[in-house]
């Protein structure tokens, strides 16, 4: 726990982070997403959830510039935060939207596959966000790794779930799309790069 607060900066950090947060909440409480707050905040928190994911993916392309290399300090922050809009944004729809009614949860489970995909996409995060820790790091080794490319599979389900779920306005799909595609391509770009390197490497 210590190493997580190994530097100064990072609580202020921590609340500009959480910020989008206490906007929903205090806007909550002022009654602003009246009469129908689960469906705005549902909406709210996906964006930021798919914000912060997006966020997490340009980490490491953009600490391989110099200028950003102190962004290092902050990737698991951006990790976690992905992964808590996204625990939010289910947190909103069970209380909120389905009022914990389990007939209303049941039912948009029939009629709404690309909940399946968007919970895909949680598990994925919640299960790097528990070993996102330098302890877990250490025990898992290169399986560490491995673990983390999954992040390649929830954004895919999310760009589902983005989606799938299109009625109208297709404006937001179409933006993260884009964003999540041309960071995939990034990282999987830097990784053939890698992979070269280290079959250059093996052979000399």
């Amino acid at each position: 726990m210590k190493a997580f607060w190994d530097r100064k900066e990072k609580p202020y950090v921590l609340i500009v982070f959480l910020l989008p947060f206490l906007w929903m909440l205090g806007s909550l409480l002022m009654g602003q997403y009246f009469p129908d707050p689960g469906k705005l905040l549902m909406r709210l928190s996906g964006i930021w959830a798919c914000v912060f994911v997006a966020a997490a993916l340009s980490v490491t392309p953009l600490m391989k510039i110099k200028r950003f290399n102190w962004l290092v300090r902050y990737r698991r922050f951006v990790g976690l935060s992905a992964f808590f809009y996204s625990m939010l944004h289910l947190v909103i729809y069970l209380l909120l939207f389905a009022g914990l009614s389990w007939r209303w949860i049941r039912s948009d489970l029939v009629e709404k596959p690309y909940i399946y995909a968007g919970v895909f996409a949680l598990l994925v995060l919640l299960a790097l966000a528990i070993t996102s820790t330098k302890k877990m790091m250490k025990r898992l080794g290169r399986n560490w790794k491995r673990l983390h490319r999954l992040i390649y599979l929830a954004t895919i389900a999310i760009v589902l779930h983005l989606w799938w779920q299109v009625k109208g306005d297709t404006s937001l799909a179409v933006i993260f799309t884009v964003v999540f595609v041309m960071l995939l391509g990034l990282r999987l770009i830097s990784n053939r790069k890698k992979l070269k390197k280290t079959i250059v490497s093996a052979t000399i």
